[in-house]
């Protein structure tokens, strides 16, 4: 039986390295990600996303360069970007009034079967998300 796919946003993996609201949600999903529970599927914007995130909240260089390299041993399923996605993203953008940089999470979402989870109240009306506090 394969193991159930969850996209996650970087709002919820900044969550794992602050504490902030629904932290203790972020780090739940982690654990069960780590623990084989789920598998995480992410596209390589995540990393960005995340990095210029802690760039504002957490100015500490050596600590983001850290949370850079713990990032990338996580075994995540990283979905690489291609024509097909972007072309789908720039279609889920434009009909929900959401960034390319948004769209792309939820397109991965449908591609995937499954449902992107997201501390972004801006992506809750869309179909295919969950919100983080939900969870």
């Amino acid at each position: 039986m394969e193991k159930q796919e969850k996209i996650i946003d970087a709002s919820v993996v900044v969550k794992w390295f602050i504490n902030e609201k629904d932290s203790d949600k972020a780090l739940k999903i982690r654990e069960d990600h780590i623990s084989g529970k789920i598998v995480l599927v992410v596209p390589e914007l995540m990393f960005l996303e995340v990095m210029n995130t802690l760039r504002y909240k957490e100015p500490n260089i050596e600590k983001i360069v850290y949370i850079n390299k713990s990032l990338w041993e996580f075994q995540f399923k990283i979905q690489k970007m291609n024509n097909f996605i972007l072309d789908k993203a720039v279609n889920i953008a434009v009909k929900n009034n959401l960034s390319i940089y948004d769209a792309l999470y939820v397109t991965l979402a449908q591609i995937h079967g499954t449902f992107l989870v997201t501390a972004d109240k801006e992506l809750y009306k869309v179909p295919n998300v969950i919100a983080l506090d939900k969870i």
